[in-house]
């Protein structure tokens, strides 16, 4: 009987170890997203001046699609009036993080979400 409860144990230890990689991968696969899409609404915002709510909805549909909780993702950006060319746009996405991690084996803590910025010039025309 003992061996069979110490077998068991040692089965969630070994679990743990197997599946903290591929949960690792998850997390950065997730913080990836995030990123690419952040410079995604980032380019296409430097032709029309400005972050428009049809970007930030292409955005959040994207998002979603991949697991994030649509209500909780935020896009915001440096200015809501449009931006004449050769001026700066910044746009911020930032999405909560997914807790996937069963144990954490070191003494920090996750950041809480995730986070994506991106700046380039407008290219706005009249």
């Amino acid at each position: 009987m003992k061996e069979t409860v110490l077998r068991a144990l040692f089965m969630w230890l070994v679990l743990f170890i197997i599946l903290q990689p591929m949960f690792t991968y998850i997390d950065y696969l997730l913080d990836l997203q995030v990123k690419a899409n952040t410079s995604y609404i980032t380019q296409k915002a430097a032709t029309e001046g400005r972050v428009t709510d049809s970007m930030r909805r292409e955005v959040i549909a994207n998002l979603t699609a991949v697991g994030l909780p649509a209500e909780k993702i935020a896009i915001t950006s440096s200015t809501a009036a449009v931006q004449q060319r050769k001026q700066r746009i910044d746009v911020y996405v930032t999405a909560p993080r997914v807790n996937l991690f069963p144990y954490n084996f070191s003494g920090t803590t996750q950041p809480a979400r995730y986070y994506g910025h991106g700046s380039i010039m407008s290219e706005y025309l009249d």
